[in-house]
């Protein structure tokens, strides 16, 4: 009668404590983790499509993780799809290859000192938080209204009527047609217009009147 072996191979699914919270397989291939959120089973001879550990889980209890290691086995990852190899003279002619030219926008058309007038001014209107800077500067610069001067007043008044009662905002409103459009002088009387000044400038601009009626 043959002699019956004592040197079976181990079983490669059972577990093997390593120290608290963590446990390998008889094969080494898994190991068993405990965390917050329960036990995490680890592949540590493949990855997941990211290059990183295949992790399993979590299972609620240390049984279901040792229940589901056979399955684990036969998990198929992802691999990640590889650059199309190229020529090393196509990668030089593609890095050498000049990048085009960006497109001139209506400012750069301008005369150096222009441009960098508007662009300052574009500047102060965005820390003043105003989110179309470049549109109110050009509609400025080609009409006659002085669209900046008028769209910071409008926000100053705006800022003065917030939390007003709607008696107060009339109120706001009727002073603003008042310093707009009723100023005529009369024989004896003296009147007044609200016209825009412009930067760093004493005087006002000719014919740039404010209109802040709605």
């Amino acid at each position: 009668m043959p002699k019956r072996s004592t040197d079976a191979p181990p079983d490669p699914d059972k577990l093997v404590r390593q120290s608290a919270g963590s446990y390998r397989t008889g094969d080494d291939r898994f190991e068993a983790r405990q965390a917050a959120q329960g036990w995490f089973l680890v592949d540590t001879e493949q990855s997941n499509e990211f290059g990183q550990e295949l992790i399993h889980g979590p299972f609620a209890t240390l049984k279901e993780l040792r229940e589901a290691i056979p399955g684990s086995r036969t998990t198929k990852t992802v691999s990640l799809p590889k650059p199309a190899k190229t020529a090393k003279g196509e990668k030089a002619a593609a890095s050498e290859k000049p990048k085009p030219a960006p497109r001139k926008t209506w400012i750069d058309k301008l005369p150096p000192a222009e441009a960098r007038a508007v662009r300052a001014t574009m500047a102060a209107l965005e820390r003043e938080g105003i989110a179309d800077a470049e549109l109110l500067v050009r509609r400025d610069r080609d009409g006659l209204a002085p669209a900046i001067a008028s769209r910071l007043i409008e926000r100053r008044l705006a800022e003065t009527a917030e939390g007003a009662s709607a008696k107060e905002r009339t109120l706001i409103q009727r002073v603003a047609e008042i310093l707009s459009a009723e100023g005529r002088a009369t024989d004896a009387l003296p009147g007044w217009t609200l016209v825009e000044v412009p930067p760093g400038e004493g005087l006002p601009t000719d014919h740039r009147r404010i209109d802040l009626r709605k």
